[in-house]
């Protein structure tokens, strides 16, 4: 029997003044269509975990982050791959502005400020970075 492929990957939990910011996956989305979640990337090759972390920021929200530091870690078997999953959390830098979409990522649609309630949601529909910094921060999923 074959191993299933590994996907490693970093969702980053940033803070504005205006609360946690979330963000909105498209509906087409084939694992949480529409939901609203941690923006998230997926490691490359040698990549280190801070740089990760600076990027997710400039190329899915358009912004910096500063003081981005590793909260959690997970493991979760997926149907098609084995899934290894950092949470970092940082402040935001600057107003978010979603890029264009691009082929072969995920973009996000929309993005809001809201509360760490607000990732129950995803955390229901299964979620791995939403359930993982709930229980960080003392919430169970």
């Amino acid at each position: 029997m074959r191993e299933a492929p590994r996907k490693r990957s970093l969702a980053l939990a940033a803070w504005g003044e205006e609360g946690l910011l979330l963000v909105l996956r498209p509906q087409e989305d084939p694992e949480f269509p529409g939901a609203w979640g941690l923006p998230a990337v997926s490691l490359k090759p040698e990549e280190a975990l801070e740089e990760a972390a600076q990027r997710v920021a400039r190329e899915k929200l358009g912004a910096g982050v500063a003081e981005a530091r590793p909260v959690a870690f997970g493991v979760e078997e997926r149907p098609r791959y084995t899934l290894e999953l950092w949470v970092y959390e940082g402040r935001l830098l600057g107003r978010p502005r979603l890029p264009k979409p691009k082929p072969g990522k995920t973009y996000y649609t929309a993005f809001r400020f809201a509360s760490l309630e607000d990732l129950r949601e995803a955390a229901r529909r299964g979620s791995l970075c939403s359930r993982l910094f709930l229980a960080v921060k003392g919430l169970c999923p």
